[in-house]
């Protein structure tokens, strides 16, 4: 019955820094107002939602506001290169170096 994921949400603190953010990476509007925009994952398929709020500032945790979006595994190589041609820096996390990153897990859990 389920074939996909339909939409996911995040909140975030700046919804204009966080639209330049995610036009960075190809995404595309599908709908926007003054505190809320969706962009396109899959046009007409799945969307992310950003919701701005001042509730965001909670500790991190990858089971809260955690979203992977899928690539093609040999696209995998040359994704460090592709951010940083877009400006957008690699961050370390999870005891993990810029080297052993990205992190490519398998769909087995």
């Amino acid at each position: 019955m389920i074939k996909g994921l339909y939409e996911a949400h995040l909140p975030v603190s700046n919804l204009e820094n966080s639209i330049k953010f995610y036009k960075k990476l190809d995404l595309e509007i599908a709908y926007q107002n003054d505190k809320l925009a969706f962009f396109w994952i899959e046009k007409g398929k799945s969307w992310l939602g950003l919701w701005e709020t001042n509730h965001v500032e909670i500790p991190y945790h990858p089971s809260i506001r955690h979203v992977a979006l899928q690539v093609d595994i040999e696209d995998m190589t040359s994704a460090k290169d592709w951010l940083n041609s877009k400006g957008i820096e690699i961050r370390t996390t999870f005891d993990l170096t810029e080297e052993q990153q990205p992190l490519v897990l398998d769909n087995n859990p």
